[in-house]
C-alpha cells in the first residue's frame, strides 16, 4: 500500500462533490480492465478531490446507477471496495458500496460467495458489503 498525501482543503471541496456518469464510466473501466491495483496513478492529482464520492448519501447513489445495468454496478463494487484503500478514501459505513450492493440485491442479483471472499480480501472495512446490521 502506498503513501499518499493528505490536503487540508480536500474535505471542503469533497462537500461539493458530485456523481459525474462520465467519471462512473471510467471506474467501471478501470474494473474491467483489471487496472485496479494501479487506482492512485490513474486518479492522479483528483484522487483528494474525488474521495468525497465516499461520503455521499445512498439515496445520491441510487439515483445515479439507476440507469446502469447490474454488470456495471458490479464493477463499481469492485471499484469503491479498493479505492477505499487510498489516502483520504475511507468511508466505513457511509462507504458506496452499501448502497450499490442493496441494488443489486433489489434487483435480484445476489453477490456470490467468490466475490464476497474477494472483497473481504482487499478491504477491511467490516460494513460491507451489506452496511451495519
Amino acid at each position: 500500500m502506498a503513501l499518499g498525501s493528505w490536503d487540508p482543503d480536500a474535505a471542503q471541496s469533497a462537500a461539493a462533490i458530485s456523481i459525474d456518469p462520465s467519471r462512473l464510466q471510467k471506474f467501471i473501466a478501470w474494473s474491467q480492465q483489471q487496472k485496479l491495483d494501479e487506482l492512485e496513478t490513474l486518479l492522479g492529482d483528483d484522487s483528494q478531490s474525488l474521495a468525497g464520492l465516499m461520503r455521499l448519501d445512498s439515496e445520491t447513489w441510487l439515483q445515479a446507477v439507476n440507469d446502469l445495468s447490474s454488470e456495471d454496478i458490479v464493477e463499481l463494487v469492485r471499484f469503491f471496495a479498493v479505492a477505499e484503500n487510498l489516502p483520504g478514501w475511507e468511508a466505513g459505513e457511509k462507504s458506496p458500496v452499501i448502497p450499490l450492493a442493496r441494488i443489486l440485491r433489489q434487483r435480484g442479483d445476489k453477490l456470490d460467495r467468490d466475490f464476497l471472499l474477494w472483497l473481504r480480501s482487499v478491504n477491511n472495512n467490516r460494513f460491507l458489503p451489506y452496511g451495519p446490521l
